[in-house]
């Protein structure tokens, strides 16, 4: 059976396996590089191949291939007609022709009957037809700069309405919009390795499945490119489809939320905020009885009014905890308790921006047109490792986790003579992050899936089944030990997992540290060197590369990457800072020379750990030694640095820099910073899977992207705060008080 007609609604797709498919969050990285180097080396090694490739692509679109196989399908069709009984879809029928059992076919009746149809359409000039053909993609110009990527047009498809007679029978029929993934079952060096993902879009009869479509273009493209292509999988797009008990259930939630949080809301505002309010426009009013709330610091004899304020219950307190108003006002409060540091705020914020942007980069990739030009000459810029290697960033947060723990611990443990409660230690810490966490993943798994639609829309959402199957390892922060792809959920979420490692295991060092200065050094180094030894022992073993974009073996790249005794460097650097913090107290006087020495140590560290991997990314690879000391040692040096401007700052040594890492707006930025870490990549997910044409990147173009990331990140970040991170802490406040007055 011969259907390579079907090939004239395929849009073929060159690229590297979408980050959008469904695999781990660390796989996307993997497949950024492959796209690199392929890109980088074999088109521009190889133009003329790469070129002859896209003439075959073109062809199999061409119009007359499907004229010149149109009478081979008819005749296949016909007899396909023959034995049809009952078709949804029938809009008349007048055939007395007795049926017979049919054989049991590749493909159903129905989409063969709907796609002759088509052939039909199209050599009678129907406009329905035409509008078939021209919803397919097109090749674009600048193939050779990775333009392989042909959507047409998703509107478009799903707008027509097809009508087509065989054997007196006249059949209406829809259309939809499908995806197929097409590999290479021969090599084709060096331009094309074995076994590499292409993507074809095409507009097909709604009568077809996805097992139908998969099989159609199966023989299409081998009959085509002689047996070069197979058809490994399709997926159709349902845009309308109906919600399933999952996303039901989690709208339930959803709605509960926003009706407490209403509650709230309207019981702190009549209750609580309006006598507050009356009682300052009283105060303002000339010659007004002020009224005052009963203190015992007020004189007995005074000439106001004293109003002893409201006092909510438990479950007024509980109501509160949900209040918009109140935590908002919290969250936006630019106000901060002496001896803070405030340095903070602003490099929190700051790392978050730049996760944010090396996220805008390297999560579009695969859905720009111009990879192959843009790519290759952006890692020629001096400039770029900044965001080549954004990776860094992350360290910072583990830096700043591991500062506060130590300082804020030790000056608790100091203030109660060594006492502290352990267990409150822990679950702190556990309900601080779980319930946002585990709210927005349940959200995100759920109701992603129903939130958008388009050519490369994931109608089952980016994570494997569901998380079915691995959502409890995210729960209990053991996720990042497994790399599978039915194991991996809410990937981004290794940095959480890693975190909440290091807290649990800290009290072996914040013990002896505390009780034993030495010691503590002597458990903290042990730490260190276990980790860096492991890192460059490992990296040695699997010939890791010095950077992702290098073309070196990536097999073990992301156990690197996101293994907790790879990655504990930074944190016990900043665990080392926040000791020194607690015992100088803030008040610790530096010589000039010395301040100015530590500055240029930290500037001429952190520079060459930015920008060390320059050379390697463009060609100079180093050796294995020296790749294996950079990944071993290179985010310790960045934990240094930027334990260094802290400390400097802290201190008041900080200079200008301090002014503006100080600045008072940063500090509700900083405050969203978990929950915009949370939310900013289904934020990206959107976009780019909604998308009805590729982007071609130039500078502008990734500003724009950037910011309006940023920004919808962070709005986003500020709903998800006040739905469920502000309330959790606040229901943790009253039921621990609560506690605590019961003791009393």
């Amino acid at each position: 059976m011969n259907l390579s007609v079907f090939i004239c609604f395929v849009l073929f797709t060159f690229e590297v396996y979408s980050l959008n498919q469904n695999q781990g969050y660390i796989d996307n990285f993997l497949h950024v590089n492959k796209l690199f180097q392929e890109q980088k080396y074999n088109i521009k090694k190889s133009p003329l191949k790469y070129a002859q490739m896209a003439e075959s692509i073109g062809k199999a679109t061409d119009l007359r291939t499907m004229f010149s196989l149109r009478k081979e399908l008819t005749a296949q069709i016909s007899v396909a007609a023959d034995n049809v009984t009952e078709i949804p879809g029938l809009v008349s029928t007048s055939s007395n022709q007795e049926p017979t059992k049919p054989p049991e076919p590749d493909i159903s009746e129905l989409c063969k009957i709907h796609a002759n149809g088509i052939i039909e359409g199209i050599n009678q000039q129907q406009f329905w037809a035409l509008r078939m053909l021209d919803s397919a993609g097109k090749p674009p110009a600048n193939l050779l700069g990775g333009g392989f990527k042909w959507l047409g047009d998703y509107e478009e498809c799903l707008d027509i309405e097809g009508q087509t007679v065989a054997n007196n029978l006249t059949y209406a029929f829809g259309t939809q919009y499908c995806m197929v993934t097409v590999v290479n079952i021969q090599a084709l060096p060096p331009i094309l390795p074995l076994y590499t993902p292409l993507n074809i879009g095409m507009c097909m009869p709604n009568s077809c499945t996805v097992n139908d479509t998969q099989r159609l273009i199966d023989i299409a493209v081998k009959n085509v490119t002689n047996n070069l292509f197979i058809a490994y999988q399709a997926e159709c797009q349902e845009p309308d489809r109906p919600y399933d008990t999952r996303a039901v259930i989690v709208l339930v939630v959803i709605s509960f939320f926003i009706s407490i949080m209403t509650a709230g809301t309207v019981y702190d505002i009549t209750l609580i905020q309006w006598p507050k309010w009356q009682q300052t426009a009283k105060q303002k009013e000339p010659d007004a009885v002020v009224a005052v709330e009963a203190n015992e610091k007020i004189p007995l004899i005074t000439d106001s009014v004293q109003i002893v304020q409201y006092q909510p219950g438990i479950f007024g307190k509980i109501l509160l905890a949900f209040s918009v108003y109140t935590n908002g006002s919290k969250l936006l409060s630019t106000h901060q308790p002496e001896g803070s540091l405030t340095a903070i705020n602003g490099i929190r914020f700051i790392s978050m921006t730049w996760v944010i942007l090396g996220h805008s980069y390297i999560f579009v990739l695969s859905d720009v047109d111009n990879v192959g030009t843009f790519l290759p000459e952006m890692m020629k810029r001096v400039t770029f490792p900044a965001v080549s290697n954004a990776l860094v960033s992350v360290d910072t947060f583990f830096v700043l986790s591991g500062l506060l723990l130590t300082y804020l611990v030790m000056k608790e443990m100091a203030k109660k003579r060594g006492k502290l409660n352990w267990g409150m230690f822990y679950f702190h810490r556990f309900w601080r992050l779980t319930p946002p966490y585990m709210l927005v993943l349940m959200v995100y798994v759920s109701l992603f899936p129903y939130t958008g639609s388009g050519p490369q829309w994931k109608k089952d959402g980016n994570e494997y089944n569901y998380c079915k199957t691995s959502w409890y390892y995210n729960l209990l922060y053991i996720n990042n030990f497994f790399d599978k792809q039915e194991d991996s959920c809410f990937g981004w979420a290794w940095y959480l997992a890693n975190d909440m490692q290091f807290f649990v295991i800290s009290p072996l060092i914040l013990l002896p540290l505390f009780y034993f200065q030495l010691a503590g050094f002597a458990v903290l180094l042990a730490f260190l060197t276990g980790t860096v030894v492991a890192t460059g022992v490992m990296a040695t073993t699997w010939n890791a590369p010095m950077s992702m974009f290098d073309g070196g073996d990536l097999t073990n790249w992301g156990e690197i990457y996101i293994r907790p005794y790879f990655r504990m460097g930074p944190y016990l650097v900043g665990m080392f800072t926040g000791y020194l913090l607690y015992k100088t107290d803030l008040k610790l006087k530096i010589n000039k020379f010395v301040n100015l020495f530590g500055w240029l140590v930290a500037a001429v560290l952190a520079c060459a750990v930015l920008y060390g991997i320059y050379d390697d990314v463009n060609g100079n690879r180093p050796s294995q030694e020296v790749s294996s000391f950079y990944i071993s040692v290179h985010r310790t040096v960045w934990g240094a640095a930027v334990s260094w401007v802290i400390f400097a700052c802290a201190h008041g040594y900080g200079g200008y820099v301090n002014t503006v890492l100080s600045w008072k707006g940063f500090i509700p930025l900083s405050r969203l910073t978990y929950c915009a870490y949370l939310v900013h990549p289904p934020i990206i997910y959107y976009y780019l899977l909604t998308r009805r044409r590729l982007i071609h990147f130039t500078d502008t173009e990734i500003i724009y992207e950037f910011l309006g990331h940023l920004a919808l990140s962070y709005a986003a970040a500020f709903i998800t705060s006040m739905a469920f991170e502000a309330p959790m802490m606040g229901l943790e406040k009253v039921i621990f008080k609560r506690q605590e007055k019961k003791k009393k």
